[in-house]
């Protein structure tokens, strides 16, 4: 990650997943509206520790790497877990009951 926008993709895309309203996240971290949506946005260079609680909120963490070892895992990026539903994990259990047999 080189600038402001790509870091304020990766918070958005975090904010997206966990459908965490803006107003939650000024409850929980402190900060404004204004600051996380600015954040957000890309259009504020935030304070080391604005980035870490707007990152905390979001289930991330911020982290110092060797750029070698940045280009690598941006090569070769960890798969994301699926989360089944109760239904699709009962279905998934059947099929294995049944397949047992």
């Amino acid at each position: 990650m080189k600038t402001l926008s790509e870091l304020s993709a990766i918070l958005r895309q975090a904010k997206d997943r966990m459908a965490l309203p803006v107003i939650t996240m000024t409850r929980n971290s402190g900060l404004t509206a204004v600051t996380i949506r600015g954040v957000l946005a890309g259009k504020n260079d935030p304070r080391l520790s604005t980035l870490m609680t707007i990152a905390d909120q979001l289930g991330l963490e911020v982290m110092l790497l060797p750029k070698a070892m940045a280009s690598s895992i941006a090569a070769n990026p960890p798969a994301e877990e699926e989360v089944l539903s109760l239904v699709a994990a009962a279905l998934a259990q059947k099929r294995n009951e049944r397949n047992d047999r």
